[in-house]
């Protein structure tokens, strides 16, 4: 057999120069974050040549950043990957430049579900030489797309990922889990709800499923002081204030408007809470006009899109989520991480809830119980630490 093919990063290509020799020893294992998700294959001396497909590039989605922090603890010296995504959307930072730096090939496309859809079948159709294909999804469209991955590419190892619950369950539901099953050779889900939800009902009993949990980093995401009072600072919250946090999309997953509501009863019951927005969305706009009517404006503050997570992270004294739905959400892990306690809705599948700090009150509760329950869980003052439960439980990247 002759060398492998040489191939430059997307920066190289671009104009760059120069060549990226990857070579791959045999035989090799490709760990996808729970042992019982491993998938062993042969190559020889030839590189494992991986398509990794997600939404896009913005580092405001949890799921772009699972992908993020799954591409930059995998051994890149020893696997080639492909990063076929859509290009990050102009109200998010990018996640290219470190994924790039890293090695990654990044195939970015127009980021809407046809334009991706096409791109994705033209790529296929002249590289077919992939050995595995995992594709993020949260959609019924996934299902057919699976099935044009396995005619495109049918010695390829197809591994669908959920991500998501977002009821009700309907007919074209029930036949995309049909259509998964048919094409896919191994399911992921960010829990079991997620995978059920996306696959079907009795997926988790399959030998070929495995929960991977939305694992985080624990160098990033731990109780750190300094990084609590220098937000709090910029910020101007006193030390007698209590601030409730937010981080992602400003959208109807997230149940923004409700939130507004629930902190106007807070700050009803007591008035020293503060509320810090990190994300942005098309409900940024219709949060400000409820906040107004609701004589809380001049105490929601609005961040935008952030790199420093963690350090707001740290900054909080409670981290909210009263999601509408939800998969198994990054961000309440983060929140652990940092020893935050957490209030979300119970539509929030409880997977990533593996610590004491996270409560749930259904969104049928009336606000003052909101108030109330957040009132009691957040005393405020420095965070705990409880990362040895949460390494345990498989939610520390570099063990899971």
């Amino acid at each position: 057999m002759g060398a492998p093919r040489p191939r430059r990063t997307a920066r190289q290509q671009a104009g760059g120069g120069g060549w990226q020799l990857l070579v791959e020893p045999a035989p090799l294992t490709l760990r996808y974050n729970k042992p019982s998700a491993r998938i062993q294959m042969c190559k020889g001396a030839v590189s494992m040549k991986i398509l990794m497909i997600s939404n896009h590039l913005g580092v405001q989605s949890g799921v772009q950043r699972y992908v993020q922090n799954l591409l930059l603890n995998l051994d890149l010296t020893r696997y080639q990957v492909d990063l076929f995504v859509g290009l990050c959307p102009p109200d998010q930072a990018s996640c290219a430049p470190a994924l790039e730096a890293a090695g990654v090939h990044i195939i970015a496309v127009p980021d809407n579900k046809k334009a991706r859809i096409r791109a994705l079948y033209q790529h296929l159709k002249t590289h077919k030489d992939y050995d595995i294909i995992h594709y993020h999804t949260a959609s019924k469209i996934g299902a057919p797309v699976c099935g044009m991955m396995r005619v495109l590419c049918p010695h390829a190892k197809i591994i669908v990922h959920s991500h998501i619950v977002y009821p009700p369950m309907t007919l074209t539901w029930r036949a995309a889990h049909l259509v998964y099953q048919l094409f896919a050779d191994y399911f992921l889900g960010c829990g079991v709800a997620a995978g059920r939800f996306v696959f079907g009902d009795h997926i988790d009993r399959r030998p070929n499923f495995s929960v991977a949990c939305n694992a985080v980093d624990q160098n990033r995401f731990y109780p750190n002081a300094a990084a609590r009072t220098a937000i709090r600072a910029q910020y101007g919250i006193t030390g007698t204030e209590r601030l409730a946090g937010f981080v992602g999309r400003l959208n109807h997953q997230k149940n923004p408007l409700y939130l507004i509501r629930v902190f106007a009863a807070m700050v009803q019951q007591n008035p020293r809470w503060k509320l810090l927005l990190v994300g942005g969305g098309e409900q940024e706009q219709p949060m400000r006009e409820l906040a107004a009517q609701l004589g809380v404006a001049d105490r929601v503050l609005f961040a935008g899109v952030q790199n420093n997570v963690p350090d707001y992270m740290n900054a909080f004294d409670l981290f909210l989520l009263p999601s509408n739905f939800e998969g198994s959400p990054v961000t309440l892990v983060e929140a652990q991480g940092c020893g935050v306690p957490c209030l979300a809705s119970t539509n929030v599948p409880g997977d990533g809830s593996v610590t004491e700090l996270v409560h749930f009150l259904p969104l049928s509760a009336p606000f003052e119980e909101w108030a109330k329950t957040a009132d009691s869980i957040a005393p405020g003052g420095p965070h705990a630490d409880y990362w040895p439960t949460l390494a345990a439980a498989g939610y520390e990247l570099k063990t899971a």
